[in-house]
């Protein structure tokens, strides 16, 4: 390529300019505007606003979820600290101690085949739809004011040893829903 045909691919040329009516922003006409329709803002903000909607209406589920974890955890805990003294103690020679809460335990003194405390269901679990037996159930209360019945079964087995099986449960739980923590074990002399 010469030089000349350089300079002349170098020359500027014109374009003609459209009318500003026609075409803005340096578009081709014909071509749209960048940009968003109201149409399609209204469509974003609707979709928004159901996203944020269902966002709101978990707080609830799980402000309730949370609490009944606690209360179920706390169960446990309670369940599991007097089951430990009631083992620790189910060989008593009065047949009876105060645990940690100063609430008199029994722990059945008896012969192979006694029975003692609150009654079971069919299943073996510790029936909450009767009454406490006194001396086989106590009620204790947490930090938060939340209530909880504490109760067991021991029954002396053929070789002397003891079942025992205690449940707790919180009354009248925030949420409603009071599900039973239940535990077993078998001690021997």
């Amino acid at each position: 390529m010469s030089k000349e045909t350089l300079d002349a691919n170098l020359v500027p040329r014109t374009f003609a300019t459209a009318s500003p009516l026609v075409c803005q922003g340096g578009d081709l006409p014909g071509s749209r505007d960048p940009g968003f329709t109201l149409v399609e803002v209204l469509i974003a903000l609707t979709l928004l606003a159901v996203s944020l909607l269902g966002l709101a209406m978990l707080f609830p589920v799980v402000i309730r979820m949370g609490t009944q974890s606690r209360v179920a955890s706390e169960t446990a805990r309670m369940a599991q600290r007097e089951f430990d003294q009631i083992r620790e103690n189910a060989f008593s020679a009065s047949g009876s101690f105060t645990d940690m809460d100063g609430n008199a335990v029994d722990v059945c003194l008896g012969s192979s085949g006694t029975s003692c405390g609150n009654s079971l269901t069919a299943a073996g679990d510790i029936d909450f739809s009767v009454a406490p037996p006194v001396g086989y159930s106590v009620q204790l209360a947490d930090s938060s004011g939340q209530q909880y019945s504490v109760r067991w079964n021991i029954a002396v087995t053929a070789n002397e040893s003891k079942k025992i099986i205690l449940a707790g449960k919180p009354i009248n739980p925030p949420g409603g829903l009071a599900r039973a923590v239940q535990l077993q074990t078998l001690v021997a002399r």
